[in-house]
């Protein structure tokens, strides 16, 4: 084998490898902002309308270093709030691969107390596997692959629970209940496609009437690995703009920023800088993540209510 095929074979393993992890691992920075993303039992969390969107450059400075793009939208169906409907479209991209999630969640909230309240929630969907294969430079058609393009689409589901009230949240969550195989080439077994579980708590300090300080963690658990965990804190002024920053265990070191625009729509961003044992400092410049989202007012669901009344 040349040594342009041996350089291939290995940027390609390594892209599965990465992809097979970001397959168990569907996270990012600004899930403080949105457990909508890794919880299917914060569906209707809130009691209102939420929408975000969110895009995420890992690396950035390397060529066909991770990218992700995120829609989620969630709310309440029935008049009490006591149950929620949500979607959630994943799209990652690793050099030539792109792995597609698209999830429907649903979730049902029972009042502990006046206001404590725990939510059980699902989530049901498929992920397509896509690798293009003939994207890569001097590709001539090796045996040594399957094709040059595969395609493999499998389904996914997931359970979670969230208890949450004024101060304190706790979550636990099974995003992919269904092990499966990570099937790309012939001469590969495949990679297991493990469950693993998330436990997610946080707790909201009032320092004065209009200053709040939420800390919160995010144990990531799976057979055969480390334990893995994030530990954040977010300073919020006035329900109008926060200040955080994120530690991520063996990985990186996260600063988040959030503003209100208007009435109903947030902006945020974040930049993370890693820690790890291995850092790609000489071209990498850090992994950016950007969210926009809409959260539906009490103004403007009665002024909706209004308008509908009219008509």
């Amino acid at each position: 084998m040349t040594p342009r095929k041996v350089l291939i074979l290995v940027c390609l393993i390594t892209c599965l490898a990465s992809t097979a992890w970001s397959q168990q691992q569907i996270l990012n920075t600004q899930y403080v902002f949105n457990r909508h993303l890794i919880h299917p039992g914060f569906t209707g969390i809130g009691g209102r309308l939420q929408a975000s969107l969110l895009v995420r450059n890992q690396w950035r400075g390397v060529n066909g270093a991770p990218t992700t793009q995120a829609l989620s939208i969630h709310a309440p169906i029935n008049d009490d709030k006591t149950f929620s409907l949500g979607g959630i479209v994943i799209r990652d991209k690793i050099g030539v691969t792109t792995q597609t999630g698209v999830y429907m969640t649903a979730a049902y909230q029972l009042q502990v107390n006046e206001d404590t309240y725990v939510s059980f929630g699902l989530q049901g969907g498929f992920l397509n596997d896509q690798s293009n294969f003939s994207e890569l430079p001097g590709f001539v058609g090796d045996p040594i692959f399957v094709s040059e393009n595969l395609s493999t689409f499998r389904p996914n589901f997931g359970v979670g629970i969230y208890l949450v009230n004024k101060q304190f949240h706790f979550g636990l969550s099974v995003p992919n209940l269904v092990e499966q195989k990570f099937d790309q080439f012939t001469f590969q077994e495949g990679a297991d496609i493990q469950r693993f579980f998330y436990i997610d708590t946080g707790y909201g300090f009032t320092i004065r009437e209009d200053l709040v300080l939420e800390v919160s963690t995010l144990f990531k658990m799976q057979s055969g690995s480390p334990l893995q965990f994030d530990i954040n804190g977010v300073l919020g002024y006035r329900s109008f703009i926060w200040l955080g920053t994120s530690y991520r265990s063996f990985e990186s070191f996260d600063f988040l920023f959030r503003i209100k625009l208007g009435r109903d729509y947030y902006f945020g961003y974040s930049h993370d800088i890693a820690t790890g044992p291995v850092t790609l400092s000489w071209v990498d410049t850090g992994s950016h993540e950007f969210h926009l989202q809409f959260g539906m007012s009490e103004l403007t669901r009665k002024i909706n209510r209004k308008k509908r009344f009219r008509r």
